[in-house]
């Protein structure tokens, strides 16, 4: 059974790996391409150029983390392994901001408020956006550099079972605490609140579109429930990575091989899944897959 479990893993990130990779590269190519195109919205293409680069590194530090650990790598060298631990905690925090600098986006391009604080939100949320997906990532390497502090111990050296192949860690929950917090909660919060304006906002001019006081087309309004879909999507999906992650982490020895084989899928097609997620609710990018495809054959 445990072969058999890490024969389909090996499988999964062959296929995720290439995947991942091809239809991620796709999102920052085209998105970089839309970017210097001064007819498009820029914002919007600079968030996107980022998630997808984000996944990029991602998928590049799951396939290593699958190389290294079937060379045993780890076994050798425990300090590798902090690093490599540290480094996708790093991305996946990125990649949970990237999806709340996105619902923000939506939130004011949709949302029309008079309020003092949301017109503040709208005006600087634009020409900070670099500073924004800059300082992010500076926050999420500082938040998860303790993790480093990390002391590992008992690594079984001639394990074959999928069930027993762990690496037993001494995690300081201060260090655990720091990186969800500022790695998932609060911007878990931000997405919430954006996500929620946005799709309240939604539902208010669908039942306006009859009147002729409502500002936004059905062209419109078609796209930002896209958007809005996406978004939802977006969080329902990192939610579920950071369960997994934090059920994996936090109860290595309570879980049977097939719960623990399942964690490991979740977290091994998450960048793939985040891409399809973008490009298949971007018109412009879905489009310009199939055109690439139909080039293709």
């Amino acid at each position: 059974m445990g072969s058999a479990l890490n024969i389909a893993v090996d499988i999964i990130v062959g296929v995720t790996g290439v995947s991942g990779t091809f239809l991620n590269t796709i999102i920052v190519v085209l998105n970089f391409s839309f970017w210097r195109d001064v007819t498009t919205t820029e914002s919007y293409n600079k968030i996107l150029f980022f998630i997808g680069l984000i996944n990029l590194l991602l998928q590049g530090q799951i396939m290593f983390n699958a190389i290294f650990q079937s060379f045993d790598f780890y076994v050798s060298s425990n300090n590798l392994l902090l690093y490599m631990i540290t480094l996708g905690f790093t991305l996946i925090s990125t990649n949970i901001w990237n999806t709340t600098w996105l619902s923000i986006f939506c939130c004011v391009r949709l949302v029309n408020c008079s309020h003092i604080f949301f017109v503040k939100i709208q005006v600087k949320f634009f020409s900070s956006l670099p500073l924004l997906l800059v300082g992010s990532v500076l926050l999420c390497a500082i938040t998860n550099l303790p993790l480093l502090l990390t002391n590992i111990r008992d690594i079984p050296l001639n394990t074959t079972d999928f069930s027993e192949s762990n690496f037993r860690f001494i995690v300081n929950y201060y260090c655990i605490t720091l990186s969800s917090l500022f790695g998932f909660i609060i911007p878990f919060f931000m997405t919430f609140v954006s996500i929620g304006l946005s799709v309240t906002t939604l539902l208010r001019h669908i039942r306006r579109m009859g009147s002729s006081d409502s500002h936004l087309t059905s062209v419109q309004l078609q796209g930002h429930y896209r958007a809005v879909r996406t978004m939802v999507i977006r969080v329902f999906l990192d939610f579920l990575f950071f369960f997994s992650t934090f059920l994996g982490i936090s109860f290595p020895f309570i879980l049977d091989s097939i719960t623990r084989f399942v964690v490991q899928i979740i977290f091994l097609t998450y960048p793939t899944c985040q891409a399809f997620i973008l490009i298949f609710g971007n018109p412009k990018l879905k489009g310009a897959v199939y055109g690439l495809f139909k080039a293709l054959r």
